[in-house]
């Protein structure tokens, strides 16, 4: 079972970076990456494992994050099952950090996450991100660090802290192979 979700997850980002063209800056188009969760939440379905995501640039300040990750349980009543679907909208100041390669961004956004229990009243937070985001200039690749303080408004609300690592692939969806920078 859990190889086959892992297959489709695989045929799911594929189908999202097949049509698009060759890769481009990262401050246009989409990335498609991984991301690695940490939470301080005492509940069973308060961790974030290993997940997959996307980030859409709208601007070169503004762009639209999303994340998901899952956990299959074993037989264990006391660990149950979840998906957990997250999107974040995000502001990038590039004004503040100077680096000499390439572009370090600070970001702040606001966003909800929805998770799914296995035979139990599915969750829903809302979060605000704090992060930096570093783009490695010319290559189509970024990493970034952030931080979530997280408020669970669904029974029982909770209030817990989300950290995240994990890169991004960006893709060109304009059809050139433009190089854009972000404007300071």
């Amino acid at each position: 079972m859990q190889r086959l979700f892992s297959l489709l997850c695989l045929v799911f980002v594929l189908s999202i970076a097949g049509p698009l063209s060759p890769a481009t800056a990262q401050t246009d188009g989409v990335g498609v990456g991984a991301s690695l969760g940490v939470t301080n939440g005492g509940s069973p379905v308060d961790r974030n494992p290993i997940g997959l995501n996307l980030k859409a640039w709208l601007s070169d300040r503004q762009a639209v994050s999303g994340m998901t990750s899952f956990f299959i349980s074993g037989t264990e009543q006391s660990s149950p099952s979840y998906w957990i679907l997250q999107g974040d909208y995000l502001f990038h100041n590039f004004n503040k950090l100077d680096v000499g390669e390439g572009f370090l961004a600070l970001y702040i956004g606001a966003g909800a996450q929805y998770t799914v229990v296995e035979d139990s009243d599915n969750q829903f937070a809302l979060r605000s991100p704090l992060g930096v985001n570093y783009l490695l200039g010319s290559s189509p690749i970024d990493v970034f660090v952030e931080v979530a303080p997280t408020l669970r408004v669904t029974d029982p609300s909770a209030l817990r802290f989300d950290g995240a690592i994990g890169f991004r692939y960006y893709f060109d969806t304009s059809g050139g192979a433009t190089n854009a920078q972000p404007s300071n």
